[in-house]
This record gives structure tokens, C-alpha cells and sequence, in this order.
């Protein structure tokens, strides 16, 4: 969820009203992340000034980061109402159809308060405020237009090169846009401008926990604590630094430290499992999902980061029972959001989740197919249907979907092949199976199942053995398998079995002995080998 980095510029010399302290309040309680405090002081401050657009701003931006949208949504709309001419709320709305992945709808509402925003100083057509808020909205939620933020980032840095939160915004950009340099270099630039403000140290911090470099990390947050010892986003990346570094007893203490200068709201703790969920800790995210879902199971979103996560800790872990928890999970989830809200990736999950459950391989294909339909970049789901045709014995349609995927990826490699080659095995398309097998040795040559693979299309293909390529194919398998026996024993019994059959075809009893007696010592039982050894002799 955004963090919510905002200027004082409104702060002037001498004596405050009661108003500004409060003003000044609720924007230091959204930059140390206590949205609930922002939330009571901006409600407040719209009874005390209703004409006042910026007010309903910062209190959508408080409910918006406590995950209340709705809320966001009318707070926004009020301020409108009040004051039609501020491009903020505009902004807000913006960023709200962001969160909900419609980019256009969140374009014509960034296009609106550009609109308004022109024309205020003759000297510029816009002002760094509303092109910095709208580069900052556009890269605040899953749903991110980099490029566009970029552009409109740059437009503010032209006006103004050394505006502290632009520098800070730009850094923000060019970090989305995993640009590890020119993030650093303007969010440096940000420090030369103010030394003695922690922001910009805690951001470069970001930069560093991204690339997993924790020695540059902590010195950053060292600098940044080190001109404020409180300042709370400094301290949740600390926490960060210190649970990937699987410091846990620092992890705690610093995310204790970052809860006493934050606080300590369920949103909060939500907060703290989308910081895990995002950094890949399913299984400990999972957990935090389970304590708050003891006391608010209201929470739709939680419901979709425990179906991903089950399903994440299932694969890493080996845990089926994991799969019937996710997808339960993501039963709720489907129940509660409205649809609208529905994500391309939740029916991309709900699918991987039910192809793991028997029976409920076609639920599986169908939101599969649901997740392409909302999404057709997202390529990789051509392999799970594959999978799940695999599963319904359509290996025809397996193959065709294993073929999109290849002629969609720049460079599909040698395992795509390979489970393109499995397909047409398991549908007995022998001749398709040898092609895609022989792809595979082309990239592989050291490979050992691609000749196995190809040996046995080749024997169906031959099954008088009428030429040798089924044999030589057997044999080069059998020399790259031999030296780790165990691990292909299966099919080196099989490969002996038929190299055995075609020395017996060619009356070469050694060579027939030689290869039964070994397949006797992978299998001492084996039936075959004992039958035929008794009929050479």
C-alpha cells in the first residue's frame, strides 16, 4: 500500500493557528503511517472547514491506507462537492481506480486535474504539486503506469529541480521501474537539499532491501535514524532488513519499535502481512493472517493473500493439505468481493488451487481459461492448463496450449520442449514426440530423458526394429543414465529390456546376457530378465 510522503509547505514562520497544528499533525501521522490518528484529525478538519478540498484529500489518503476504500472513494467525491476547482480529490479517485486495475478510468481522472490545475501561474501550465501527486498515485498500487509517472515526475523536475518531494518521488519512480541508479541518484539529491530529514535516507534504504544488500541497507537506515530515531518507515525497513536476514529477535524489536511510533491497528497488522506476502514470506505471512482472522474475518483482502500464500507454502513445502485450505480461502474471497474488484491473478490462483484438488480439474481449466480472457499477457498459464489437461487425459489440448506458450516466449527452453514431448507421448503422437524430443537434445545434448523419450517413440514408430535408431537411441540414453543409476532406475530396466530383445533378435547372447544381468542388479526380482536368461542359456 502507498506510504504517504508529503512536504510542509504550507509550514510558515512565527506562530501557528490552532488550525495549522492540527494541519501539521495529521500530515506528520500519515508520513509516520498512524492513519488511523490522520483519520480522526482530517475528519475533524472537515467539519472545521467543509470548503476546504485538501482536507477530504488527506482524509481519502487515511482511508484509503487503512484499506478503506469505500470510505476513500466518498471522501473523495465530498471534496469535490466542496471544492471543485482542487485537481487532489481527482487525484484520489485516480488512485483508487488503480487499485482496482482499471488504468484508463484512472487516466481521465489524472487528465482532470490537470485540467484544473492549468492556467493557475501564468509562468507554468501546471504546477509541481499536481504532476508530482499524479507520478506518485500512478506507481501506489499493484497497478502501476511507471512510464506515465515518469513522464509526468520529469515534467515536475523541469519547473523545479531541487523540490525536495519531487526528487523524492522521481527516486520512487525510477525504483519501480527497477532503475536501482537513478532512484539513488535523485533520492541523494533529495539529501543534499535537506540533510537533517530522514526521508530520503529510508528511502535509499528501499533500494538496497530490494537487491537484498543488507550492509548498504542498514547503513542507510542508520543514517536515517540516526536524524530520527522515531521516524517510523525507517523502522518498519529495519524490521524488513532484519526478518530477511533471519534475524528475528531484531525483526521484532524494530517492528515493536515501528508499531509504538505507527500503530498498532488491525490495518496495521494487515499492513504487516502484505510486507511478508510481497517479500515472498508466505508462511509467515499466513500466520499473521490467522491471528487477525481470529478477531476480524471482515477483511476480503486477507482472504485472497491466504489463497495465494497456501498455495505458495504448498508447492515450497510439499503440503497438499495446504491446497484445500487455499482453496477455501479463495472461496470466501470470490463470496465477498464485488466483482468488479475480481483481479486477473485471483482466478489464476483459484485454478492452480483447484487442478491440485482430484475432481475439480475442470473448475481448475475454467478459471484458468477466466484468468487469460482478463489478461492475455500472462503466458505461463497456457502451461497450467496444459497441466490440467494432462490431468483429464486430453493430452491433444495439453499439447496445443504447450504450443501457444512456446510461440509466445522469446525463449521457451528446454523444459517447455520437454513437456511439450510428454504431451505427445502420453497421446501416443510418436512422430510429434521424437520432434519435440530432438528440440530438446538440440539444446541439450547432455539430457539423458530426451533420448530415453525419443528411444521410445522410435520403438513404436519401429516396432519390427526394421532400423537402428531406436537402439542407438537406448544406448546413448543408457551411457549419460548409468553413472547415477538410482535415479533413472525405471527406465534404465526398461532401456536394458529392450536393447536385451534386440541382441536376443540378433542372436548376440552375450550382449543379451550382459544387458539382463544388469537390469537384475537394479532389480534382483525382476521376473522377465530371470525368464529370458533361462531361455539363452
Amino acid at each position: 500500500m502507498k506510504k504517504i510522503f508529503l512536504i510542509f509547505a504550507f509550514l510558515i514562520t512565527g506562530l501557528f493557528s490552532i488550525t495549522a497544528q492540527t494541519l501539521e499533525e495529521g500530515l506528520r501521522a500519515l508520513d509516520f503511517e498512524r492513519y488511523e490518528y490522520a483519520r480522526n484529525v482530517f475528519n475533524k478538519l472537515t467539519i472545521q472547514e467543509p470548503s476546504n478540498g485538501d482536507n477530504f484529500y488527506y482524509l481519502g489518503q487515511a482511508y484509503f491506507n487503512l484499506l478503506q476504500t469505500d470510505s476513500a472513494l466518498m471522501a473523495y467525491n465530498k471534496g469535490i462537492a466542496a471544492d471543485t476547482k482542487n485537481p487532489k480529490n481527482f487525484i484520489g479517485i485516480g488512485e483508487l481506480n488503480l487499485n482496482e486495475n482499471k488504468a484508463a478510468d484512472a487516466k481521465m481522472q489524472f487528465e482532470k486535474a490537470l485540467a484544473l490545475d492549468k492556467g493557475k501561474d501564468v509562468s507554468k501550465s501546471r504546477s509541481i504539486t499536481t504532476l508530482r501527486m499524479i507520478a506518485d498515485a500512478m506507481i501506489s498500487t499493484e497497478t502501476k503506469l511507471t512510464d506515465d509517472a515518469l513522464n509526468y515526475i520529469s515534467q515536475a523536475l523541469e519547473l523545479d529541480k531541487k523540490n525536495y518531494n519531487s526528487l523524492i518521488t522521481a527516486g520512487d519512480v525510477y525504483l519501480e521501474m527497477n532503475n536501482g541508479g537513478e532512484s539513488a541518484n535523485n533520492y541523494e539529491r533529495a539529501i543534499k537539499i535537506d540533510t537533517n530529514n530522514a526521508k530520503a535516507y529510508s528511502k535509499v534504504s528501499n533500494i538496497w532491501l530490494r537487491v537484498r544488500n543488507g550492509e548498504a541497507a542498514l547503513d542507510a537506515l542508520n543514517k536515517a535514524l540516526a536524524k530520527d530515531s522515531n521516524y517510523a518507515p525507517a523502522l518498519k525497513n529495519m524490521a524488513e532488513l532484519y526478518f530477511m536476514s533471519k534475524k528475528y529477535e531484531k525483526a521484532k524489536y524494530y517492528y515493536s519499535k515501528y508499531l509504538m511510533n505507527s500503530e498498532e491497528s488491525t490495518a496495521n497488522k494487515i499492513r504487516f502481512a502484505q510486507i511478508l506476502f510481497k517479500t515472498k514470506e508466505f508462511e509467515e505471512a499466513l500466520l499473521k493472517i490467522e491471528d487477525i482472522q481470529r478477531t476480524d474475518k471482515n477483511n476480503v483482502y486477507l482472504y485472497r493473500m491466504a489463497g495465494y500464500s497456501y498455495y505458495e507454502v504448498a508447492e515450497s513445502k510439499k503440503d497438499t493439505s495446504k491446497y484445500r485450505m487455499g482453496v477455501a480461502s479463495m472461496e470466501v474471497f470470490f463470496v465477498k468481493i464485488e466483482p468488479a474488484k475480481i483481479l486477473p491473478s485471483d482466478y489464476e490462483y483459484y485454478g492452480k488451487l483447484l487442478s491440485k484438488i482430484p475432481g475439480r480439474e475442470n473448475d481448475a481449466f475454467n478459471n484458468l481459461s477466466k484468468t487469460l480472457s482478463l489478461d492475455s499477457s500472462k503466458i505461463e498459464i497456457y502451461l497450467e492448463l496444459a497441466k490440467v489437461n494432462n490431468k483429464l487425459k486430453k493430452y491433444d489440448d495439453a499439447a496445443t496450449n504447450i504450443l501457444t506458450y512456446i510461440s509466445k516466449k522469446l525463449n521457451p527452453g528446454v523444459i517447455n520442449y520437454a513437456l511439450l514431448g510428454q504431451a505427445y507421448t502420453f497421446g501416443k503422437q510418436w512422430g510429434k514426440a521424437d520432434t519435440a524430443y530432438l528440440k530438446v537434445i538440440e539444446l541439450k545434448p547432455d539430457y539423458a530423458p530426451a533420448y530415453y523419450y525419443r528411444a521410445v517413440s522410435n520403438s513404436y514408430l519401429d516396432p519390427d526394429a526394421k532400423s537402428t535408431i531406436a537402439k542407438e537411441l537406448y544406448e546413448k540414453y543408457v551411457s549419460l543414465a548409468e553413472p547415477t543409476p538410482e535415479k533413472y532406475k525405471n527406465n534404465l530396466i526398461t532401456a536394458y529390456d529392450y536393447l536385451a530383445r534386440i541382441a536376443i533378435k540378433n542372436d548376440d547372447k552375450v550382449k543379451a546376457k550382459e544387458y539382463l544381468n544388469k537390469i537384475l542388479a537394479l532389480d534382483p526380482e525382476n521376473k522377465t530378465a530371470k525368464d529370458y536368461l533361462k531361455l539363452i542359456k
